[in-house]
């Protein structure tokens, strides 16, 4: 039997191990598993106010700028930058406030160039310095949105013939819904988890599915949620439904990605027209030259 003065120690022992292992699982989780909405509210303003404390001077300038261009590009500008927001997934830190401070920060770092391309009589070359700066943060926005509408048209298929054996099994849509989404990764799995806890605060099944479709951007999304709408209206069989819906998207895939395949022949043609056809003929004509000891110079002066 343990005495009283060993017991102390390995209990000691025993709490720390506990203590380590909660700390090593907190560490390597996500800070949504064990935190709950005005705790995860607390910590994005947290984290705001420590991003505002270490912003350079060029990037606080920027960002007094912003609330002018937000009325210079209107209400229009502003929903078409959400919009691409929306499609890339709205990580975390990007907001339409954040894309138009990037801008400015670009094109105030680009300053120092157009004073130079003035000074050596190149003015005509401005106009591109606002392009460059206002693509350049765009660009990588649309880049995340387009993997991430090409990882939702890839897996929706699959994600649709799953949820239409479930559902034949007699699981209720949104029970079968939301086993299915445990499936999958990626984007897919987010969509549909937010439109599920959408269903389950009262939004309507038009409402919810609608802004799933308006937030992925994705085609094959917009042909899934207007076939199921239709379907629910009309009152068809789910489970054929989402298998016609499947295999109408497979086939649409497979349009795309022979588009694409013949769109790819004439890059390739031109890439090599420019690149390889004239290698060729300069390898081609040295050859001549240096097989018929042809004296280049001797025909120069000829000319001259």
């Amino acid at each position: 039997m343990l005495s009283f003065s060993t017991l102390w120690p390995a209990l000691g022992c025993a709490g720390a191990l506990v203590a380590f292992l909660l700390g090593y699982r907190l560490m390597r989780g996500s800070a949504g598993e064990y935190l709950d909405a005005a705790d995860l509210i607390l910590l994005k303003e947290e984290r705001r106010r420590e991003a505002a404390g270490r912003l350079t001077p060029l990037e606080r300038l920027a960002g007094r700028l912003v609330p002018r261009v937000r009325r210079l590009i209107g209400a229009g500008g502003v929903r078409y930058l959400q919009r691409q927001v929306d499609y890339a997934g709205r990580p975390v830190g990007v907001t339409v406030d954040g894309l138009l401070r990037k801008m400015l920060w670009w094109l105030l770092l680009l300053l120092p160039v157009g004073v130079l391309l003035i000074i050596g009589g190149l003015a005509v070359v401005l106009p591109l310095l606002p392009v460059v700066a206002v693509f350049l943060p765009l660009g990588r926005i649309a880049g995340t949105a387009r993997r991430r509408q090409e990882s939702i048209d890839r897996d929706l298929p699959d994600f649709l013939d799953i949820l239409a054996v479930t559902v034949n099994a007699g699981i209720a849509f949104r029970a079968a819904m939301s086993r299915v989404s445990d499936r999958f990764d990626g984007p897919l799995q987010g969509e549909m988890r937010l439109t599920l806890d959408q269903l389950a605060h009262g939004a309507s099944l038009r409402v919810a599915f609608a802004s799933m479709e308006r937030r992925s951007g994705s085609q094959a999304m917009h042909s899934f949620v207007s076939a199921f709408l239709q379907a629910e209206e009309l009152g068809a069989p789910l489970a054929e439904t989402l298998n016609q819906i499947a295999f109408d998207m497979r086939r649409e895939s497979a349009q795309r990605i022979r588009r694409r395949a013949a769109q790819t022949a004439p890059r390739v043609t031109l890439v090599t027209s420019l690149v390889l056809v004239p290698a060729v003929l300069i390898m081609v004509g040295v050859g001549l030259l240096i097989g018929t000891g042809l004296d280049l110079g001797e025909i120069l002066k000829t000319f001259s």
